[in-house]
């Protein structure tokens, strides 16, 4: 279902805007990490992080995925869980497009 979302969205993005997507998908457990989400929390991740609930594309454990919620909460919920957690895809774009 969540990758429905994202391919919509990245046809969008070129169909109406004439951008030139290279890969749209969800952020990686690997890449939140990286940004500063660490044990439960994304507290010390940039605030646009963890301002909105939504899916990494990340599993946890069989039936569990990485989630970040609005209050910084760096966590897993099962997948069958869809209406807790929105979509916030990673959009990478050529450098054509500037």
């Amino acid at each position: 279902i969540v990758e429905g979302y994202v391919n919509n969205y990245k046809t969008i993005l070129e169909s109406d805007y004439g951008v030139d997507v290279v890969e749209a998908r969800l952020i990686t457990e690997e890449e939140l990490v990286t940004l500063g989400c660490s044990g439960s929390s994304c507290k010390t991740a940039p605030s646009w992080v963890y301002e909105t609930s939504y899916w990494s594309g990340s599993a946890n454990h069989s039936g569990s995925v990485w989630i970040v919620n609005s209050y910084g909460i760096f966590g897993s919920n099962d997948y069958g869980d869809d209406i807790r957690f929105g979509v916030r895809p990673v959009i990478i774009i050529s450098k054509s497009n500037f």
